[in-house]
């Protein structure tokens, strides 16, 4: 098994070295990573629908859809991957901080930069789900419904993601809104946001699902 104290990128991880450090007694990885993981799943099952759609002479009339959606879904895995990191790393910096006093030196000059870190990677994860589900909404009925099943769980994981990640943004909203310069603003605007994106995200997974149940034939975006 990967040594999870060695930090190295989760994407080099085995499936199995990841659910192990989990499932461990420690806080990294957590749900962050786990919501960077589900993004991850999202976008490469997506990818694996257009592969096996790609090359049909039934669809050739969206092979420049298909290119540029498997353009992005290949940008998506990876960037589900490196939020992970991301809030493992913000995770991690802001937790060292918070045993020392409001006056510490080491917290004043750390403080709100491993704030807004802990609320970026998560809020940033909500937003690609966004972006994947758009996606994945424009392949129901322009790719073979054969791998319909599969479209309805990237939607799945998708909206999951969001969800999970939403959790991570709403526990950092009331240190992000203490902050000075802005902190107060930043916070209301996320609060506002996030559930707004999760919703939408929410909604797409589930008209893709209910598209995909009814045949997958039909398109919905």
């Amino acid at each position: 098994m990967t040594d999870p104290t060695a930090r190295s990128p989760f994407a080099s991880w085995t499936q199995a070295a990841f659910t192990d450090a989990l499932a461990a007694k420690r806080s990294v990885p957590g749900g962050g990573a786990a919501a960077g993981s589900a993004l991850s799943h999202s976008a490469a099952l997506g990818s694996m629908v257009i592969a096996f759609t790609r090359g049909k002479k039934r669809y050739a009339e969206h092979e420049t859809l298909l290119a540029d959606v498997a353009s992005r879904l290949d940008d998506a895995r990876a960037e589900g991957w490196r939020l992970a990191d991301l809030d493992a790393e913000g995770f991690e910096a802001l937790s060292a901080l918070w045993p020392l006093a409001p006056d510490d030196p080491a917290r004043v000059a750390g403080w709100a930069d491993a704030v807004r870190a802990a609320v970026a990677a998560p809020r940033d994860v909500v937003r690609a789900a966004d972006r994947i589900t758009t996606d994945l909404a424009s392949l129901v009925g322009r790719t073979s419904p054969l791998l319909r099943s599969d479209l309805a769980i990237a939607g799945r994981f998708a909206a999951l993601a969001a969800e999970a990640a939403g959790w991570n943004v709403e526990m950092n909203l009331d240190a992000l809104a203490a902050l000075p310069d802005g902190g107060a603003a930043e916070s209301a605007s996320l609060a506002r946001e996030v559930p707004e994106i999760i919703a939408r995200v929410k909604g797409a997974a589930d008209r893709i699902d209910a598209a995909c149940r009814a045949g997958g034939r039909e398109t919905i975006g």
